[in-house]
C-alpha cells in the first residue's frame, strides 16, 4: 500500500488557498528525485522552510503530531527540486531535559513517499545550533538524535516579527514564538526553517495512532484510543447531524472540566463527520471519511484513492485493496471529496464531507 499525504493548509488563514494550489499544482515526480538524491534520500544539511498548519502550544512531549507544509521549493546540489513547495510536513515537540522542551522536524512526505529517520542508525547529534535567545540543542536526552536544526522562524506570515519577537495583531497582542524552553509555542501560519542534522531517506511508516481525533506517534506515554467523554461527545454529534438538529456542544451536563472540553471536542468531530447515507459503495467497495480524519477503503487490488478539495482538480492520495490513512490537513471550511477508481479510472465508491457549510 503506498499513501500520497496531501500539503494542504489549515482553512480560514490568509495564505491557505495559495498553499492549497501550490500543493495540487506543484507534484513532483519521485523518480526525478531518486535520481538527483541517491535513494530517495534528503540530505543532512539541506534547509526546509516550513509554515505550519496549526496552534502549537505545548509544555511537554506526548507524542503530538502537528502538521505544516513546505514553504519554498527544496533543491539538491545540482540544482533539482528535491522537496517541492506544498509538501506534507510532520512535526513534534521533544524533550531535551526534564525542564525543556524543543520543536523537531519529524517527516516530509513528498508525491506519496514519506520520508523519515531510521531509528536503529540514528546518531546523537552533539553540536549546539542556536538562533537568538530561543536557539535549540543538537542533542535529546536518552540518545534521541535531532532531525532538524532550528535556524530561524518568523510568524504572522512573511512580514511577521523575528523569533523571540512580538507576533503581529493577527495572533494577538504579546505573544511568542518559542521553539525551544520550558513550552513551545508557536502560532498557526508561522513560518520554521530547520537545516537537516541527519538525511531523511523513504520507507519509513507512520505507526501513529489517533486518540480524541489527533495523530500521534509511538513511544511517549499517550496511550491509543479515545476518552469516554470524547466517544459520548462523538455519539451525540452524530445523532444531531443524522437527526438534522441545530449544532450544540453545550447540551450536556454530564462532563466537567477536561472532561467537558473533550466532550466538546468529540461532538464537533461527529457532527461533522460524513453522513453515512453519503458513501456510495459499488459492491465490496467501499471508501469512508472517519471522525478521527483517517480515509478508510476497501477495494479490489491496484485501485486508487483520490482526494478533491472545493474545485481544485483531483489527486493522488493512496493505493492499495485496503488500508487506512491519516489526513490530519482536513479543516472546517473547505469540501472534501474523497473517491475510490479502479487502475482505469472507474469510481467505485465515494465518500464527501462538506465543512464548508454553517453548522
Amino acid at each position: 500500500m503506498t499513501t500520497y499525504k496531501s500539503g494542504l493548509r489549515r482553512p480560514g488563514l490568509h495564505q491557505s488557498l495559495g498553499i492549497l494550489a501550490a500543493s495540487m499544482l506543484c507534484i513532483v515526480s519521485f523518480s526525478l528525485i531518486a535520481s538527483s538524491q541517491s535513494g530517495g534520500t534528503v540530505d543532512t544539511g539541506m534547509t526546509l522552510a516550513v509554515r505550519t498548519n496549526e496552534e502549537i502550544n505545548v509544555f511537554k512531549s506526548d507524542g503530538q503530531v502537528f502538521s505544516g507544509v513546505i514553504d519554498q521549493d527544496v533543491r539538491d546540489s545540482r540544482g533539482q527540486v528535491a522537496v517541492p513547495r506544498g509538501a506534507y510536513v510532520e512535526m513534534m515537540v521533544k524533550r531535551l531535559s526534564d525542564d525543556e522542551y524543543a520543536l523537531d522536524l519529524e517527516a516530509v512526505t513528498v508525491n506519496g513517499r514519506r520520508l523519515g529517520v531510521q531509528t536503529d542508525t540514528a546518531l546523537t547529534a552533539e553540536k549546539e545550533e542556536g538562533f537568538g535567545a530561543n536557539s535549540r540543542t543538537g542533542k535529546y536526552v536518552g540518545g534521541g538524535a535531532v532531525i532538524g536544526a532550528i535556524i530561524g522562524a518568523i510568524t504572522g506570515g512573511k512580514d511577521g516579527a523575528a523569533i523571540g519577537g512580538a507576533v503581529g495583531a493577527g495572533a494577538g497582542a504579546g505573544a511568542q514564538v518559542l521553539t525551544r524552553g520550558k513550552s513551545v509555542k508557536v502560532p498557526s501560519e508561522s513560518l520554521v526553517t530547520f537545516r537537516l542534522q541527519q538525511p531523511l531517506v523513504t520507507g519509513v511508516a507512520d505507526r501513529g495512532f489517533s486518540r480524541n481525533g489527533t495523530h500521534y506517534h509511538q513511544g511517549y506515554g499517550t496511550a491509543a484510543g479515545n476518552s469516554p467523554a470524547y466517544d459520548a461527545g462523538l455519539r451525540d454529534g452524530r445523532s444531531d447531524r443524522t437527526r438534522n438538529r441545530t449544532f450544540n456542544s453545550q447540551a450536556s451536563t454530564a462532563w466537567r472540566g477536561q472532561d467537558l472540553r473533550e466532550y466538546q471536542q468529540g461532538y464537533e468531530r461527529g457532527f461533522d463527520e460524513s453522513v453515512a447515507a453519503a458513501n456510495r459503495p459499488q459492491g465490496n467497495s467501499s471508501i469512508r471519511i472517519g471522525a478521527d480524519r483517517y480515509i478508510t477503503w476497501t477495494a479490489p487490488s491496484d485501485s486508487r484513492v483520490y482526494v478533491q478539495v472545493d474545485n481544485n482538480p483531483k489527486q493522488l492520495f493512496a493505493s492499495g485493496t485496503t488500508g487506512s490513512e491519516p489526513a490530519p490537513w482536513i479543516s472546517r471550511g473547505h469540501r472534501y471529496v474523497f473517491t475510490l477508481e479502479t487502475p482505469n479510472g472507474r469510481e467505485i465508491a465515494r465518500d464527501e464531507n462538506d465543512l464548508s457549510r454553517r453548522r
